[in-house]
């Protein structure tokens, strides 16, 4: 199985049977599978690989504010087919779990949203992503 199509695999699964196992398969499938992540900078910059893939401090999460949920939330993709034509950040990234984890961090929000404009949509509060980050320690 593709990497890119295991979170979305194990998250139709859990979509069907919210059971435990099928929640700690989704935690671990984010865990090992590296997503796109939309970022926005406070100024045009080149994005530098020469620092061990350590984003520059101008560089922060996209954070969107979705109205039906009144959230504030980091949305993260599967694949380029999940981004819709109508969303155009200015850049996009693969990150590692631990990376966009951190990243986060840089922006207030209130958690991660997985494929937002897609049919299995799927939201990481911030305790689901303290759970998911003590699977990384």
């Amino acid at each position: 199985m593709s990497s890119d199509n295991r979170i979305k695999k194990y998250l139709e699964i859990f979509a069907k049977e919210k059971s435990k196992e099928n929640y700690i398969r989704l935690l671990d499938a984010f865990r090992y599978t590296d997503v796109l992540v939309p970022l926005v900078c406070n100024k045009m910059t080149e994005f530098d690989f020469g620092n061990q893939g350590v984003l520059k401090e101008d560089f922060k999460p996209d954070i969107v504010y979705f109205p039906k949920l009144k959230k504030y939330l980091m949305p993260v993709f599967s694949s380029a087919e999940e981004i819709p034509d109508t969303y155009k950040p200015q850049k996009i990234v693969f990150m590692h779990c631990r990376d966009w984890i951190n990243l986060r961090r840089l922006k207030k929000n209130e958690g991660v949203v997985f494929n937002p404009f897609s049919d299995f949509s799927f939201i990481l509060g911030l305790d689901q992503i303290k759970v998911l980050k003590s699977f990384l320690d």
